[in-house]
């Protein structure tokens, strides 16, 4: 059976009753004002994740029945309106009868194939080489090297528990774009420094593989080392790490590792520092057009022409229209 068949859960209304399987994502016991245990529970179509409550129920219980994270369900989803934003019920719950599906079927990646925007990475990186005429190694072969230690994990991992990218190899899809949107940037504004900017982009959130533990499904959660020191510390710390090995330019390592700590542009939103050279501001503005043109993405998914977003989607200051005209993201 096609999942696509079914309703999907970015469509459902205030009022719908929903039928359909879905992957059971997270399942945590929680305790209601009246001391009753209920379980949240996030499941999956394939497009959307969203965090059902089912009352009267626990761990144990589920499990008894047949579900657990990483298995397919059949539900009955009710929709009500809980202070203006959809509440989501679990009626019924039981494992699928339709033994065609398995938990792939429904777990979110990015649209492109991540070998290859693996490996296109690192070709641009490697592109950018300059060893200063044979003085000093090249800033790329630092990435190249930490790209390839780090592999598995910059390949698989979220790249955030909420907001954007925060699918299974959501980070690698993010710096796959960053990466090409900066080899872009660097034809128009020449003066860049190419090398600096395109390590930067592909570095400049790799401390996420320790700041997040991203499950098999794609769901993300904060570890101790993201909570104690976050993405932007593990990353510089990274760099400092690998730049002892060899006859790198230190003052190029010393602008990597100020591109990884100023990516968030503002202390406001994280930065360790303000930006204080060009490829700094660029990375930024990439990073930032990114994540906003994934949001953006993720909005035109679930609706249709002409509609508007119910509230403002988290991290954009204004809800989102789909121009009942517009070609703009669609295939």
């Amino acid at each position: 059976m096609d999942i696509n068949n079914y309703p999907k859960l970015a469509d459902v209304r205030v009022g719908d009753t929903v039928r359909r399987p879905v992957l059971v994502g997270a399942v945590k016991e929680a305790v209601d004002k009246n001391g009753n245990t209920f379980v949240k529970i996030t499941v999956k179509d394939g497009m959307t994740d969203v965090t059902a409550m089912m009352f009267k129920a626990d761990k144990n219980l589920l499990e008894s029945m047949g579900v657990t994270e990483g298995s397919v369900a059949d539900i009955q989803l009710n929709i009500s309106d809980y202070n203006g934003a959809k509440s989501y019920k679990i009626e019924k719950i039981s494992p699928t009868k339709d033994t065609s599906l398995s938990a792939g079927d429904f777990i979110k990646m990015p649209p492109l194939d991540i070998d290859l925007m693996y490996s296109e990475i690192c070709e641009l990186v490697k592109s950018s080489a300059n060893d200063y005429g044979g003085k000093y190694t090249p800033l790329s072969q630092l990435a190249l090297k930490i790209l390839d230690d780090k592999k598995q994990q910059y390949m698989t991992s979220s790249a955030a528990v909420t907001m954007h990218h925060n699918i299974r190899s959501g980070l690698l899809y993010h710096s796959y774009r960053m990466v090409k949107a900066a080899d872009a940037i660097c034809g128009i504004y020449s003066k860049l420094d190419r090398e600096l900017l395109l390590c930067g982009t592909a570095l400049h959130d790799i401390g996420k593989i320790w700041e997040y533990s991203t499950s098999p499904l794609g769901d993300a959660e904060f570890t101790s080392s993201g909570v104690l020191f976050g993405h932007l510390y593990l990353g510089a710390s990274l760099i400092k790490k690998y730049s002892a090995a060899d006859n790198y330019n230190m003052e190029k390592v010393q602008l990597l590792t100020h591109l990884i700590l100023a990516h968030h542009g503002t202390r406001e939103f994280g930065a360790v520092v303000c930006p204080a050279i060009p490829e700094a501001f660029a990375l930024y503005y990439i990073d930032n057009l990114d994540a906003k043109m994934y949001v953006c993405e993720e909005q035109y998914e679930q609706l249709p022409p002409g509609a508007i977003t119910e509230k403002k989607p988290f991290g954009l200051d204004n809800r989102i229209y789909r121009p009942a005209i517009s070609e703009f993201f669609d295939d």
